[in-house]
This record gives C-alpha cells, structure tokens and sequence, in this order.
C-alpha cells in the first residue's frame, strides 16, 4: 500500500510541475497578447499573430476543463503569481477573450481572495 501512495504522491507532484510550467507559458503568452493588443480569432485570415493567440487560448481552455480542483486552483494561483504587478491587465484581457472559462472563473476567486488577506 505504501508503494501506491508513494507512486501517487510522485505523480501528483509531476503533475503540479507540468500545470506550473504550462501556467507560465500561458501567463507570459498572454500578457504578450494584451501588452501587444492581439486579439485570439481563428477566422484571422493571415494574422498569424490572431491564430497564435487563438492556439493560447484553446490550450488555455483545455487546461481549464481538468476536473481535478486542486489542480485549477495550483495553476490559478501560478498564473497570479507570475503575472506579479501585471495581475489587473491579466484579468482584463481574460475577461475580454475568456470570460466564460472556468479557469478564468477561479483566477478571479483567487485574486480576490488575496486582495482581501
């Protein structure tokens, strides 16, 4: 029994790292897309920076349909971290192009959360 809870702490560990490097990528693509005005649309005709940005955002929301809730609420936590003084112009332009995502959702509950600690 002890090796399974081993080999399940071992993989949850793992697990963390990968959704902590994913939450930074995701954290500097966007602040890049918002610093730099690109908006995500597939329908971009060739506005290879738009289809980019619309590639970040459906990763974006593949990462937000995990069912694990510890782990939503780990990479909300690393993308307001990472995002430091930048956290407002996070929340803006997730709230313009991701609104109804629900990792956007918890980015929201954490960053108030912390603003009333």
């Amino acid at each position: 029994m002890t090796v399974g809870r081993t080999e399940h702490k071992k993989h949850l560990h793992n697990l963390m790292k990968t959704v902590e490097g994913t939450g930074w990528i995701l954290c500097n693509a966007i602040k890049y897309m918002a610093e730099n005005n690109i908006t995500p649309y597939a329908e971009s005709n060739n506005d290879r920076a738009s289809q980019l940005a619309q590639n970040i955002s459906e990763i974006f929301e593949v990462v937000s349909e995990c069912e694990e809730p510890e782990v939503i609420d780990h990479i909300a936590d690393k993308m307001l971290e990472y995002s430091k003084n930048d956290s407002q112009k996070l929340l803006s332009y997730l709230e313009k192009y991701m609104g109804d995502n629900p990792l956007y959702k918890r980015i929201v509950e954490n960053s108030n959360s912390k603003e009333m600690h």
